[in-house]
């Protein structure tokens, strides 16, 4: 989409106005285990703005003990801007950015819902990530209330890897 400016936010600009109107884009429950989690191993994120709306965000970590070793951390796009490319364009200002930091292996997780639907695996296996294995009930710990598990989350994750180099 022309009219869509990305954003690239190092941890210290991250602020929480970004962070609330990004958790309006996901569940709550979802978003706020997310946030509480991750929120502070993030190296940078990006957010996809519509004028003034979010209506995307992404974020990197890169390991501080093994620094060329990343993580692609949650992807979201707003529901009314979905299969527009907002996605794959977040996807790659990330792989660029971690390419520029030296970062050599990639790893990303992706949500499988329990009907089996994951909207970012297709996004991943399209720029080359493999699929490692499938984690069950990873969310578990992070997410109390699940809108489709009806309580504690038991939803899979898959773990993807990439090489940079």
């Amino acid at each position: 989409m022309d009219n869509i400016k990305y954003i690239a936010l190092p941890n210290a600009e991250i602020n929480i106005k970004q962070i609330h109107d990004a958790r309006k884009i996901v569940d709550d429950a979802f978003a706020a285990g997310y946030f509480t989690n991750h929120l502070n191993e993030i190296n940078c994120a990006w957010v996809a703005l519509d004028g003034d709306k979010v209506v995307g965000w992404a974020a990197v970590c890169i390991d501080d003990f093994y620094p060329l070793t990343c993580v692609l951390r949650c992807i979201v796009v707003h529901p009314d801007y979905r299969g527009k490319g907002i996605g794959k364009r977040l996807t790659e200002e990330r792989l660029k950015y971690l390419t520029k930091q030296g970062c050599s292996i990639v790893f990303s997780y992706a949500w499988i819902r329990p009907n089996g639907d994951c909207m970012s695996c297709k996004n991943l296996e399209n720029f080359g990530f493999r699929l490692v294995e499938q984690l069950h009930d990873y969310y578990s710990e992070t997410r109390s209330v699940c809108k489709y598990c009806s309580g504690n989350c038991n939803c899979i994750a898959r773990l993807y890897v990439k090489s940079l180099v």
